[in-house]
């Protein structure tokens, strides 16, 4: 009968290879990052639609828009870099830190999808409602 410490060295393979909590928070970032910079450049244009027609510079929304696209692309950035596994690492971690790199490069392009549309959108109609 084998003893529970006879795969040790398994663990501690996985163990190496899991051992880098930054690259595992770059993907974390890359997945999560893109959906809430959209949310809280949809909340910020939301708040400042007013001001915007009060004053009568659109722009400034279209500027919100472009940098929290820079935002998003830059968590793209992010995970994509943090995908390389350590060399030695087990089958199963190389397959989970390439299928988040690809599920946040996904994620970006997506909300960069919906915040371009509403750039578009914010650029062709006039902030007042009426």
């Amino acid at each position: 009968m084998q003893s529970s410490t006879s795969d040790r060295t398994g663990f501690e393979a996985q163990l190496a290879a899991t051992d880098r909590p930054l690259r595992d928070l770059a993907l974390w970032v890359g997945i999560l990052g893109p959906p809430f910079f959209w949310l809280v450049q949809f909340q910020i244009i939301y708040a400042l639609v007013l001001p915007a027609c009060v004053s009568h510079r659109g722009i400034v929304l279209a500027i919100i828009s472009i940098v929290f696209g820079a935002a998003m692309i830059g968590c793209g950035l992010i995970a994509w870099k943090g995908r390389v596994p350590v060399a030695d690492s087990p089958p199963r971690i190389k397959f989970v830190r390439h299928f988040m790199a690809v599920l946040s490069l996904m994620s970006t392009s997506m909300f960069l999808l919906v915040v371009i549309a509403q750039t578009i959108a914010t650029a062709m109609h006039s902030p007042c409602p009426i």
